[in-house]
């Protein structure tokens, strides 16, 4: 018996409510809580500039399609709704080691060359099927197109330009990778093989861009992430990475 009680002790317990971390219902609802809030925001948003509107101004001068007319608001639901997500997710993911089991706290559990060679092959390949998509599958229709006439009917003024930058360049790949790959690419790998998992996340990434033609690449680009992630376990790395993309990709919008 004595030999026994030794065992127990030296083998550490499994409780038996013990589940995985990150569980697919509640990365599920994180992406779902995501969306909610913007339009709730957005809508607050706009709301409150025609308020604005309407103070010194007859009711019919109120143009009820600000919020299609000035993009810039839809631009602000998304950065404040995003620090709301955010500040929500910073309460989750602060209990235990949730930040470690994600990759928040390091840029890979390899080494620096092996990183490089993934991250560079990844986005390499990524990068020629969308160059092929582009040219040969939807040719004549550019698929920053949208998103140069988004930028374009802004006013470059400095704060607008200030948020334009964060929303595109920091608030989009922290929230995306957060949801994307450190949450549900994470809880699928519970359920099915990293390749199913890398896959399904990437392709609800393409699917809530919203962009029908646009989808392919996206979904080869939130591949390439996924992989790389998987590879590293670094979601600080996929972080960095994404935005390095969006910054190149804002740069050649508005070179062309």
């Amino acid at each position: 018996m004595s030999e026994i009680a030794q065992a127990d002790n030296i083998i550490p317990k499994i409780s038996a409510d013990a589940k995985p971390f990150p569980r697919l219902l509640p990365s599920v609802g994180w992406i779902v809580l995501y969306f909610v809030l913007q339009l709730v925001v957005t809508a607050i948003v706009i709301a409150v500039a025609i308020a604005a509107q309407h103070i010194g101004e007859s009711t019919a001068a109120i143009d009820p399609d600000i919020g299609a007319k000035n993009p810039m608001l839809i631009i602000w639901g998304l950065v404040v709704s995003a620090a709301v997500q955010l500040g929500l997710m910073w309460f989750y993911l602060r209990k235990g080691d949730r930040a470690e089991v994600l990759g928040l706290t390091h840029f890979g559990k390899i080494s620096i060359g092996k990183t490089s060679m993934i991250a560079v092959g990844a986005l390499l390949l990524a990068s020629t099927l969308n160059y092929v998509y582009a040219t040969y599958v939807i040719s004549g229709m550019p698929m920053q197109d949208e998103m140069a006439k988004l930028l374009a009917s802004i006013p470059r003024t400095p704060i607008n330009i200030a948020v334009g930058l964060l929303a595109i360049t920091v608030v989009a790949p922290v929230i995306e990778e957060l949801l994307f790959r450190g949450l549900l690419q994470n809880a699928l790998m519970h359920h099915v093989p990293a390749w199913a998992a890398i896959a399904l996340s990437a392709l609800l990434f393409s699917v809530v861009h919203l962009q029908l033609y646009a989808m392919p690449a996206l979904m080869a680009l939130g591949a390439a992430f996924g992989f790389i992630y998987y590879k590293t376990g670094s979601l600080r790395m996929t972080i960095v990475l994404h935005m390095t993309n969006n910054m190149l990709a804002l740069v050649l919008t508005q070179a062309v």
